[in-house]
């Protein structure tokens, strides 16, 4: 397990570790051109009603908050983000699955605890980027000082398909240099931000 704590996010980067290793960044194949799947098993520890980010793909920014009893689902396009307020299932204290299935171009869904949430046609890709990374426990860089939305989760697991491949996967027991060791042995690091 993870222990992520506000002020304190872990962030899903591996080609900001060095560009030529891995081989093949994972993160570079969140760029809104291909397929994938993120399966994250988490447990919310924060029960303020102030807005909390469990997660956030940058720069095209996508996610999920929890804001007083609601989530709030976000998903970056190409010209601006689309928001998507549902009641929260996500309840602190109990371990939680989510999974954001994206099929390129066609479908967004989101899933969780085995139960769709949110399924979203495409008319258009999810945003373009270079460098996309994922940020765990906030929405934004702290540096930025902004959409910060702290919040202190415990990360049990952490798997991401691309094109139908496993390509990361994490259950957080083994770390080399602060950062989660990836048990396909491909080095899509999740480190210390």
């Amino acid at each position: 397990m993870l222990e992520i704590r506000k002020g304190n996010p872990w962030i899903f980067w591996p080609s900001s570790i060095c560009d030529t290793f891995p081989t093949n960044p994972a993160d570079k194949l969140l760029n809104g051109k291909h397929s994938y799947k993120i399966d994250i098993t988490l447990t919310l520890l924060d029960d303020t009603p102030t807005k909390r980010t469990l997660f956030s793909i940058l720069p095209k920014y996508s996610g999920l908050d929890i804001d007083d009893g609601c989530m709030i689902f976000l998903l970056g396009k190409e010209h601006g983000t689309e928001t998507f307020v549902l009641p929260s299932v996500i309840l602190p204290n109990k371990k939680t699955n989510i999974i954001l299935n994206y099929t390129y171009s066609k479908l967004v869904s989101l899933t969780i605890d085995g139960i769709l949430i949110k399924e979203i046609p495409l008319e258009e890709p999810l945003g373009f980027d270079e460098n996309p990374h994922i940020i765990f426990g906030a929405g934004n860089f702290p540096k930025n000082g902004f959409n910060l939305n702290y919040t202190d989760i415990d990360l049990h697991e952490f798997k991401l398909w691309i094109d139908g491949e496993l390509e990361s996967e994490h259950d957080f027991n083994k770390f080399i240099f602060d950062k989660s060791f990836d048990k396909t042995e491909n080095c899509n690091f999740i480190h210390k931000l």
